[in-house]
């Protein structure tokens, strides 16, 4: 199987992919073989590499090898795979509204638009890419955890389901991994603790940001922060996009990861700029769309809900919110190319923007322009 790091490009995903259809019938062995094996010489080290990396290569081979499977049954055709993929990852989708349709109940046309129909999310998504297979799997871990903890319980098969999940974030991106965890681990505490789910949250991350600095001490192959600072490196280090912008260099310390956060949450939730579209066409409807979103915020911060109404020391709103931010994160300090994180942020941002227009008075607005409800 090809070891390309393909990026962006889902007709490479495509054509890849029919090589490998074409070998399942020629070579069933290789076909079955070539996904468990690595070609460099490092073997099967570099978990954290964005190059020369069998895991980081994993991350494409299973896309490839998943439109092989594809092709079986579409004969090859691109189109037909893309609605194959489609109905895949409208399952995340539909997962993660149901959840919050059960917190916020009489909210159904919000939801559609936020879970559904947010412009970056609706694209990427429906592309052939690892950003949408990610967002079903988490949307299959978040349903059935609610679902367990408030509805069936956790069955035998809901916990497979969630192993299944979490195993497969692994294997397609492990820094998201790396994120989902804390937020899980806190989650289910709320859940179980009759404490506020806010405190519950922020104790757990600030004893995991003390554990994410000092891990070094036990052994250097846990430097988390030396990993993110070399995820930058490599990222840097690759061939320039028309969209590539500058980024402060980043070193493995407490210091560094805050003074290089301004920045980060710059480029994360304010950009592109409109000014930014001479850089690429395709990134004034996304500096429109970003705009948008500021919009709301600045509509929350003004016309929230009254706090007894609020629902948003939720353990489960909390957990989207933690866990988007953490991820919005990562990808500010080492993605260096506006489209690549446009598209990265594109499926987190959803747990954000869910409960701030939930706890929006519309109504507030529909009196003032005398809507009947």
């Amino acid at each position: 199987m090809s070891r390309t790091n393909y990026v962006a490009d889902t007709w490479l995903y495509h054509n890849e992919g029919l090589k490998e259809y074409h070998l399942l019938f020629s070579n069933p062995k290789e076909y079955l073989l070539n996904f468990f094996q690595s070609s460099y010489a490092t073997g099967y080290n570099g978990f954290f590499q964005t190059n020369q990396s069998y895991w980081n290569d994993l991350h494409s081979n299973i896309m490839i090898k998943l439109l092989s499977i594809f092709d079986v049954f579409s004969f090859g055709s691109y189109y037909v795979n893309v609605i194959l993929f489609n109905f895949l990852i409208f399952f995340g989708n539909i997962g993660i509204y149901r959840v919050f349709a059960a917190i916020y109940k009489n909210k159904k046309i919000i939801l559609v638009f936020s879970c559904f129909l947010l412009p970056s999310l609706l694209f990427f998504s429906s592309n052939i890419h690892k950003d949408g297979l990610l967002l079903a799997v988490i949307g299959v871990i978040v349903f059935n955890i609610y679902w367990g903890f408030h509805f069936s319980g956790f069955t035998f098969r809901r916990l497979i389901y969630i192993f299944l999940a979490v195993c497969f974030i692994f294997l397609l991106r492990n820094f998201v991994l790396m994120a989902i965890l804390p937020a899980l681990f806190a989650w289910v505490i709320a859940e179980k603790k009759k404490v506020s789910p806010i405190l519950i949250f922020s104790i757990v991350y600030l004893i995991g940001g003390v554990i994410f600095f000092n891990l070094d001490k036990i052994s250097p192959k846990l430097d988390l922060p030396e990993k993110v600072v070399q995820r930058q490196i490599d990222f840097l280090n690759l061939q320039k996009a028309a969209t590539t912008i500058n980024l402060k260099p980043l070193q493995p310390s407490a210091k560094s990861f805050i003074m290089n956060l301004p920045q980060v949450f710059n480029h994360i939730f304010m950009r592109p700029y409109l000014k930014e579209y001479h850089l690429q066409g395709f990134l004034l409807p996304f500096a429109v769309e970003i705009i948008f979103y500021e919009l709301i915020f600045i509509l929350f911060i003004f016309f929230h809900v009254k706090r007894k109404d609020w629902v948003i020391n939720n353990p489960f709103v909390l957990f989207g919110i933690f866990f988007s931010v953490s991820i919005l994160l990562i990808i500010g300090y080492t993605v260096p190319v506006i489209g690549a994180f446009i598209r990265y942020r594109s499926i987190y941002l959803l747990f954000i923007l869910t409960p701030v227009l939930c706890n929006i008075r519309w109504e507030f607005f529909a009196s003032r322009l005398q809507i009947k409800k």
